[in-house]
């Protein structure tokens, strides 16, 4: 499914970067089955009921120890503020690391408590056996692609694809963690697109073949302009410009919250959700991913190692580690964001 671009800018596959292209009026009502989304709402982003800005943030500084057996420490399902949209408490949920547990014979790495890799670990997770449903309802046709799905809404429009998804996590922790002025990505075309700016009115206009950022009204913050902003940077960036954006990051260094991008018309992208290591110092990630069309967010199977599966061997980047719908993914194209 392609993505128009306007003016000169290319027209991109679904799941790599979005071209730019004029800021449309907000889409028309609709409602997803899915769940809801910010493509479901009606009107402006002003126009919001609730104003999240209050939500705690995780608890910081002190490590989150490593786990083998063990209960992981998880953070409270409240940090994950898309599910308490429409008021009221979040559902009860299983989380990822009391999910999914690490390798026989290895333990969780330990992770700063607050940190975003801390936040995945405790993604909520839809029921075991769920299947991956596509932005208009449907179900997938490749069900074998993933061991759980999370709890992440996706709306009713082809947006929240591979590298959109990463970009809304990312979001969405630094919204929960109170980080909001730290909200910034860059689109395709190298504009920087930040939540501050947003608030502030910034919307996108396009002069020639370049997206400018021209003065509005400030609009309050809530989560109904957070998913304002995230709609448009879904529509505008993706694979081409985090893969430009975010830096390298060293394999031994490798830690939850990572990106695996591979930036291209196609591209894709995949988030390191969690990393365990065991005595004799082999370490393990677990990836999750959305894909194209825009579909639920899924925690990945090891197509090349099923005893493994879900885990892989971060060795397994240096030669190259194939995932059920893309590869090979390679330590080349490992990248870490500039707080992590």
């Amino acid at each position: 499914m392609l993505r128009s671009a306007a003016l000169g800018l290319v027209s991109l596959l679904a799941c790599d970067s979005a071209g730019v292209a004029p800021p449309a009026a907000p889409p028309p009502a609709g409602s997803s089955h899915v769940s809801p989304d910010r493509s479901s709402r009606t009107g402006p982003e002003e126009h919001a009921a609730k104003d999240m800005s209050t939500d705690a943030p995780p608890t910081a500084s002190s490590p989150v120890p490593a786990d083998s057996a063990a209960k992981p420490d998880l953070p409270s399902l409240a940090q994950y503020t898309w599910l308490t949209e429409a008021g009221g408490d979040p559902p009860g949920r299983e989380q990822l690391a009391a999910a999914i547990a690490p390798p026989a014979g290895a333990r969780r790495a330990p992770l700063p408590a607050g940190s975003f890799g801390a936040w995945l670990r405790g993604l909520p997770l839809l029921p075991e056996g769920t299947s991956v449903l596509l932005y208009n309802g449907d179900t997938k046709p490749n069900q074998a692609a993933h061991v759980r799905v999370v709890d992440l809404d996706v709306g009713d429009r082809d947006l929240q694809q591979c590298a959109d998804a990463v970009m809304r996590l990312r979001v969405e922790y630094q919204w929960a963690a109170d980080q909001r002025r730290a909200i910034a990505f860059k689109l395709t075309d190298g504009t920087p697109w930040d939540f501050a700016s947003y608030l502030g009115g910034t919307r996108l206009k396009l002069v020639g073949k370049k997206a400018e950022r021209v003065p509005g009204s400030p609009r309050p913050a809530t989560r109904e302009t957070l998913r304002g902003y995230m709609r448009t940077l879904f529509t505008y960036a993706g694979t081409a410009s985090i893969a430009a954006e975010l830096p390298r990051r060293e394999l031994a260094a490798l830690t939850a919250g990572d990106v695996l991008v591979q930036g291209g018309f196609p591209g894709h992208a995949v988030l390191v959700l969690d990393v365990a290591e065991d005595d004799r110092g082999a370490r393990y990630f677990l990836l999750g991913q959305s894909y194209m069309p825009a579909q639920q967010f899924h925690v990945l199977k090891n197509p090349g190692d099923a005893t493994l599966s879900p885990w892989y061997r971060a060795d397994a980047l240096k030669t190259g580690a194939m995932t059920p719908e893309w590869g090979p993914f390679t330590d080349r194209d490992l990248r870490r964001f500039r707080d992590g």
